[in-house]
C-alpha cells in the first residue's frame, strides 16, 4: 500500500515537467498543492482560471526543494 501526504506550496524558481514525450513545460511562480507518493510527486496548480496538475520524479521534486524552486508551506 502506498501512502500519500498533501502539502501547500509556492512555486518560486524554475519548475519543468515534461508531458508525454513533448516538450519540458514550465510551471508558473505561485501558490501550489503537492501530493507526495513514495517514488512521485503530483503538483496541482492554477492557470488563467483553470487547474493543472503535473507528476514528476521524487527525484527531481527533492532537487527543486534543494534549489529553493519549490518552498513547502505558502508564503
Amino acid at each position: 500500500m502506498t501512502s500519500t501526504t498533501q502539502i501547500d506550496a509556492r512555486i518560486a524558481g524554475p519548475v519543468e515537467f515534461r508531458a508525454g514525450d513533448g516538450p519540458q513545460l514550465k510551471i508558473p511562480e505561485g501558490n501550489c498543492q503537492i501530493l507526495m507518493a513514495d517514488d512521485s510527486v503530483v503538483l496541482t496548480w492554477s492557470e488563467n482560471g483553470q487547474s493543472l496538475t503535473a507528476a514528476i520524479p521524487k527525484i527531481e521534486f527533492d532537487r527543486y526543494i534543494e534549489d529553493g524552486a519549490i518552498v513547502l508551506g505558502r508564503g
